[in-house]
């Protein structure tokens, strides 16, 4: 292969902008959340609805595949690697990456397995393994070079595959016919491929199990929680999405995505602020309960000040904003939008209760909370969408934003005085 293809390594090796890591890390975050938002927006624009929720349906498949993945191979690797002599991280690192392999080809098999209950299968199932493949593989070197300092890599990669992925969907949007279901999931899956064959390059390591009796126990324990937690994390995101899917149609299934991908923002917004706050609140949670009440509350009322505008105006002009941007069909939704600004002021005014749970030294309620939100969920959601349609689905996760904010305030007034006093 010719070496102009690593050019990025070269363009973005370490030292030659003097830019703070976290920027570099962000702007790679940016890269892939804006690459997904513009992605599904494309997809739905040239495929139509139906296609869209469709492809949703495998879209769904692959978050859960990453999720495990994320659980037993990536996140507990962001813990031990810390704690690694440099000597000794290598030998990890290709630990790791006998895993991924392992993890890849169990989960092609668990596709080709339970493909048959999936849309299209038969023409789509051979794109959406070569997606799995990549896209898990992509994930996984991706956060092994952040946590190996090589960010402005990472950063490379990002763009390369971002890049190449809107290149080619531009390319099939501008062509006269309708592009199909497994023509936009090749292009998915095989613009990943450079970014993966960069990223390996810059790792400079091979699979490898001879370090499964060196760091296998170690990495298990952090792993062993996490499986289920994640589990848990994707249901109560999605399940509902599964189940207007299977009781709805494609097309409500994609409106839906569309719905979580134009509110992807604020996601990503919620994210940042909590991976900053928590750090600095936890400071002041148990040594000093007023300081830690003034500086919830001025985190609160700033991101109320920031977003509560924002999402009003989106209400008010929902249903401009839906005939203009949305895709065909989709004229009948504007208050779908609706609902989904006023979810996530609910979200906003839960979230002090939410990084309070996170601090606790004990996190059962938190993971209660979201057992109890999936369940009132699901005994509501054929109501829900039976009366409302797919506003139904919204409206089941605002009730579920309810009970976590209900629970979790009961939880913390049996909590606090021992909180308090430690």
């Amino acid at each position: 292969m010719s070496p102009t293809f690593f050019w990025p390594l070269r363009a973005f090796r370490p030292g030659r902008f003097q830019v703070a890591p976290r920027y570099w890390v962000v702007a790679g975050q940016a890269t892939v959340s804006a690459t997904s938002f513009l992605t599904n927006l494309f997809i739905a624009r040239l495929c139509g609805l139906t296609t869209f929720g469709e492809y949703s349906a495998w879209q769904l498949v692959l978050l859960l595949l990453l999720a495990v993945q994320g659980a037993i191979i990536t996140q507990p690797m962001q813990v031990v690697v810390g704690a690694l002599p440099a000597a000794r991280r290598p030998a990890y690192q290709q630990l790791l990456l006998a895993g991924q392999l392992i993890f890849s080809l169990l989960a092609v098999a668990g596709v080709l397995a339970g493909a048959h209950r999936l849309p299209q299968a038969a023409t789509v199932l051979p794109a959406f393994l070569v997606l799995v493949a990549a896209a898990g593989g992509q994930d996984t070197l991706r956060k092994l070079l952040l946590a190996d300092g090589k960010v402005q890599v990472a950063l490379a990669s990002d763009v390369l595959s971002a890049g190449g992925q809107l290149l080619v969907l531009l390319a099939l949007a501008l062509r006269s016919e309708r592009a199909t279901l497994a023509q936009v999931m090749w292009a998915v899956g095989l613009t990943t491929v450079p970014a993966l064959l960069l990223s390996g390059r810059a790792l400079g390591a091979w699979p490898s199990l001879r370090g499964w009796h060196r760091f296998g126990r170690r990495h298990w324990r952090q792993a062993r929680w996490l499986l289920p937690t994640s589990l848990l994390q994707w249901g109560s995101a999605n399940i509902l999405l599964v189940f207007a899917g299977w009781a709805g149609s494609p097309a409500m299934l994609g409106v839906l995505r569309l719905a979580q991908t134009a509110m992807g923002v604020f996601n990503l917004g919620l994210q940042a602020v909590e991976n900053y706050a928590l750090p600095r609140l936890s400071q002041s949670f148990y040594h000093a309960p007023q300081l830690f009440a003034k500086q919830r509350a001025a985190l609160v009322r700033k991101m109320l000040l920031a977003a509560v505008p924002v999402l009003a105006l989106l209400a008010l002009a929902a249903g401009p904003l839906v005939a203009r941007f949305g895709p065909a069909g989709g004229n009948q939704y504007p208050g779908l939008l609706r609902w989904c600004c006023l979810l996530y002021v609910v979200i906003l005014l839960v979230y002090p209760l939410r990084l309070t749970i996170r601090l606790q030294a004990d996190s059962r309620h938190y993971f209660a909370g979201y057992v109890l939100s999936i369940v009132v969920s699901l005994l509501s959601v054929r109501w829900l969408t039976g009366h409302y349609q797919a506003s139904g689905v919204v409206l089941g996760w605002l009730l579920a934003q309810l009970v976590l904010g209900g629970y979790w305030a009961l939880a913390l007034r049996r909590t606090a005085p021992a909180a308090v006093t430690r």
